[in-house]
């Protein structure tokens, strides 16, 4: 059952259930036990009015069988629903009312003890019988104001159809007050879980009507239950999430659409020259050809390269590597333009010092950074490697750092964003703006995070490759 409203009412309809049978149980037996406790203090009442009854027949002197007639023997005297017998204690035989066709239990407790029992009279009458003996037997020497000292045994019944009837109305009141007060409760539940769920049908109708372009709005919290704020919250936070990472897609695409369209243009117009003056050209031209597909082949290595990493389709091998010879090697590969660009490369490492992860991408990751020095860094400066201690004492931090002069310190902000380009500070077709992206996601595939930062004062650029959270693991 997945339903809210469902699952909270079924559980209330259990419980209120559980309540109600046991409050009715309880109910019940309390007044059953309330009637039968009645039932016997009227037996026992009836059994001394027998008894004086049947003293005032012994001594009138009134028929019967040999103790003055036995007194009262109408049933109206106690009612239709009560029966009685009595039995004198001499052996003679036993006198009851008219409306007992057969006999009761005749108890022998001791003297002056009372017995009581439910019993099954004739014609199916469900009684309770009470009995008692009253005088001293046969052999006393007297016998409580009898004549002659003689006793009785005497027992009476109530039929219990009048208890019954009760305890049914009992039990039907139950049952119907339990309805009514049921069906009224289930239809106040509800309204109060419709009420309640007021808020999510809302922010419901609110994620519905979400599409791309409406990942701007926020969700309202001001009227919400205090329960449903943090959710609200989180999900304004996927929205901003949301919205970001769809604008860098957009821009993504626009920029990727702006950068193959350059090359492409480029090889269109050569071949239709190509097509149209077959004999001209030569080697210029197609020079000039295998320029602009050197230009997008550069994209979408680049791009392919992004893929896999932001994926993470490969599970990389980790080594300790020497950062010395790893930056030295590094470096060969651009020395002739750091040459060209009189740029010289200063070391402060330790020769022992030792980095985790994977040669390849370490070898991109500085590559990138060291490449990007090469070409951007201020003529006749120097591009320094260095470490220092990490700040969550985790690892050493990693720095490359160059003069750069004609970077803003609002352009950091860009250096990462794919297919960007500062104004005058990264042109010609050797770079397509991947660079600095491509050299992050391989530090975070390692485990390592890449930030840059500007020094307005001197006009140094620093990157700094930190040890990430996961690096250990």
């Amino acid at each position: 059952m997945k339903s809210i409203r469902r699952r909270m009412l079924l559980w209330f309809l259990l419980g209120l259930g559980v309540l109600w049978l046991v409050g009715g149980i309880g109910v019940f037996f309390s007044n059953r036990a309330r009637l039968l406790a009645n039932t016997e203090t009227e037996l026992l009442s009836l059994l001394r009015q027998v008894r004086v009854n049947q003293m005032g027949g012994f001594r009138g002197g009134r028929g019967g069988s040999g103790y003055g007639g036995g007194g009262m023997t109408e049933s109206g005297d106690f009612g239709p629903d009560v029966y009685w017998q009595v039995w004198p204690q001499d052996g003679g035989s036993s006198t009851r009312s008219v409306n007992l066709s057969a006999d009761l239990p005749r108890f022998d407790p001791d003297h002056g003890q009372s017995l009581i029992q439910s019993v099954m009279l004739g014609e199916g009458i469900h009684a309770m019988v009470a009995g008692a003996q009253f005088g001293m037997g046969r052999s006393g020497a007297f016998g409580d104001g009898y004549p002659g000292g003689r006793g009785m045994q005497v027992s009476v019944a109530k039929d219990l159809a009048g208890v019954h009837r009760t305890l049914l109305n009992v039990f039907l009141g139950i049952v119907v007050t339990g309805l009514v007060v049921g069906g009224l409760a289930v239809l106040w539940v509800i309204f109060i879980v419709r009420d309640g769920l007021r808020p999510l049908r809302r922010i419901t109708d609110e994620v519905v009507a979400i599409d791309t372009g409406s990942l701007s709005g926020r969700f309202e919290d001001d009227d919400l239950p205090d329960e449903l704020r943090p959710i609200v919250s989180q999900l304004n936070q996927l929205m901003a999430r949301l919205e970001k990472s769809f604008t860098r897609e957009r821009r993504f695409s626009s920029d990727l659409a702006h950068e193959m369209r350059t090359p492409v243009t480029e090889l269109r117009l050569m071949a239709e020259s190509a097509v149209k003056w077959p004999d001209e050209g030569g080697r210029e031209a197609w020079d000039a050809v295998l320029e602009s597909v050197d230009r997008m082949e550069l994209v979408v290595q680049a791009m392919l390269q992004l893929a896999g990493l932001e994926q993470g389709i490969q599970d990389r091998p980790r080594e300790s590597l020497a950062l010395r010879p790893l930056v030295k090697d590094v470096w060969a590969a651009y020395e002739t333009r750091a040459i060209a660009r009189r740029l010289t490369l200063r070391l402060d490492l330790e020769p022992d010092v030792t980095v985790l992860g994977d040669p390849v991408l370490w070898c991109h990751l500085l590559g990138n950074l060291l490449g990007n020095a090469a070409d951007y860094a201020d003529e006749g400066s120097e591009v320094l490697v260095s470490t220092e201690p990490g700040t969550t004492g985790k690892g050493l931090v990693v720095c490359v750092a160059n003069a750069a002069a004609r970077l803003e310190a609002e352009d950091v902000d860009h250096l990462f964003d794919r297919f960007w380009r500062g104004d005058t500070a990264r042109s010609g077709s050797s770079h397509c703006g991947l660079g600095l992206p491509l050299a992050r996601a391989c530090g975070e595939a390692m485990g390592w995070r890449l930030q840059a930062s500007f020094r307005p004062g001197d006009g140094w650029l620093e990157m700094r490759i930190k040890p990430g959270d996961k690096l250990g693991e």
